[in-house]
């Protein structure tokens, strides 16, 4: 992408969350063999649940990145302290309240759950907050290594130490979350100061004003994160837990589609910011091409895992269709949030995005549970929530053409008809024959065309 400072942090910060994304793919080889079934699918269960943590901050992180986008290094260093105090404050008392909830729980397991996610929930805003002011500073080196250091840790505790109780295991998460919240704490504090002694001092943050600001970006994101785990929801309130867990074993493949997402939206949102209002959703279509270049060429170790699969876990080799049916969605799950809901946040329209997340949503609970209730296999439901993707591309490529005035159709034609010979490829390779290097060599073949032809438009732009 050239020396472009957009290309230079796009590298970066999707390296480190690449690492990431590495570490929780071990997690997904490493837990099973340590826990049973039934015990992966709680620790699972407690997964899709903490991911939902950053609803206690009630939208201050999310505000307080808002308003820091374009600042002073020394200006968000100086603020994010204040911020930090805040959040600290409310996460003590919600520590306190679960504390004293779990008091009045029978079940061992709801004890545990409840505390445990209380406890998170600090670490992992703790993390969001620091790390926010890391990429609005900046300092996407730093914020790449405070993605990077959670799974990292978790990883390393869960191999050298004895795990064999699903108490245990969710104790060590919670240790390598607040190392990564230690950790990014440090590295804000060490963040380089440009200090311009004739800039005018500026107002200190306020509460309501971060809140008012950041709540409806952070429903957004919620609405977001439950349109993407809905299917996972349902199944958990009506599939027997080893169902869940089978499934849960298969959406890994959508944390893929998380990272990304990530990776490419803090980088795309903290430049878009930089840019003249009119080019900002020209610039977020750039990545269009990215996204497809990537996808393209991420297919290509889909075989390879499957067999790996087959051969260390054969009692998940069930999940495999499941993983199939999902992987086709993730290219529309990431644009839309990368390319469609960035330009309309890029653009100050946070209640309409928060609008088109909660369109999502009802998109994806309409999809999967007609699914359920037709008594659909487990891949029927996940290929469900792929279209309901799919649908929602299509919904909020009209909506931000209308709002915003942009004609990003021919782009996303184009990133469409892209993406879909990519998945349809690697769905023919691998029903079409047996052994995961012939399955790779003919979705090489297959989809070399459009993976090139993604490579050389992201190539073309201009970074």
């Amino acid at each position: 992408m050239g020396a472009e400072r957009p290309g230079r942090d796009l590298v970066r910060f999707g390296l480190a969350m690449s690492v990431a994304f590495a570490f929780s793919a071990v997690q997904v080889f490493v837990i099973p063999l340590r826990i049973d079934i039934a015990g992966y699918g709680h620790f699972r269960l407690f997964l899709m649940y903490a991911g939902y943590a950053g609803l206690l901050h009630a939208g201050v992180a999310d505000g307080a990145f808002l308003r820091w986008v374009g600042q002073r290094s020394d200006v968000i260093r100086r603020e994010w302290t204040t911020v930090g105090r805040w959040l600290l404050g409310m996460h003590v008392v919600i520590l306190l309240v679960a504390l004293g909830t779990s008091f009045a729980l029978g079940e061992p397991l709801a004890r545990l759950f409840v505390v445990s996610l209380a406890a998170v929930a600090l670490c992992a805003n703790a993390v969001t907050l620091s790390s926010y002011a890391l990429q609005a500073a900046g300092d996407f080196r730093g914020a790449g290594r405070v993605a990077v250091l959670a799974p990292a840790s978790f990883v390393a505790l869960v191999l050298l130490l004895p795990v064999v109780s699903l108490p245990r295991l969710v104790a060590l998460y919670v240790v390598s979350c607040a190392g990564a919240a230690a950790y990014a704490a440090a590295r804000v504090l060490r963040t380089a100061q440009r200090h311009d002694a004739t800039a005018a001092p500026s107002a200190a943050p306020e509460v309501r004003s971060l809140v008012s600001t950041g709540l409806p970006v952070l429903g957004a994101n919620l609405a977001a994160a439950v349109a993407q785990s809905a299917d996972r929801i349902l199944l958990s309130l009506v599939s027997p837990i080893t169902n869940f867990a089978l499934y849960s074993f298969a959406s890994t493949v959508t944390i893929v589609g998380a990272t990304a997402t990530h990776a490419i939206s803090r980088v795309a949102l903290s430049h878009a910011a930089t840019r003249p209002i009119a080019a900002r959703a020209p610039f977020l279509a750039q990545f269009l091409d990215v996204i497809a270049a990537g996808y393209g060429v991420a297919l290509v170790c889909e075989p390879a895992l499957e067999r790996l699969v087959t051969v260390m876990l054969p009692e998940y080799a069930a999940a495999l269709p499941i993983a199939r049916a999902l992987v086709v969605g993730l290219p529309f799950w990431i644009a839309t949030h990368v390319v469609l809901v960035g330009s309309l946040q890029a653009h100050g329209h946070v209640q309409r995005q928060f609008v088109l997340e909660m369109c999502g949503v009802t998109v994806v609970l309409i999809a999967c549970g007609a699914a359920l209730a037709l008594h659909a296999p487990l891949w029927g439901v996940a290929a469900a929530a792929t279209a309901a993707s799919i649908a929602t591309f299509g919904v909020a490529v009209g909506v931000v053409r209308r709002i915003i005035g942009t004609n990003d159709g021919p782009s996303a034609a184009w990133f469409g008809v892209l993406v879909a010979g990519q998945g349809g490829a690697l769905l023919l390779a691998v029903i079409s024959t047996d052994g995961w290097v012939r399955q790779s060599a003919i979705y090489l073949l297959l989809a070399a065309m459009p993976t090139a032809l993604a490579v050389s438009r992201a190539r073309n732009r201009v970074w």
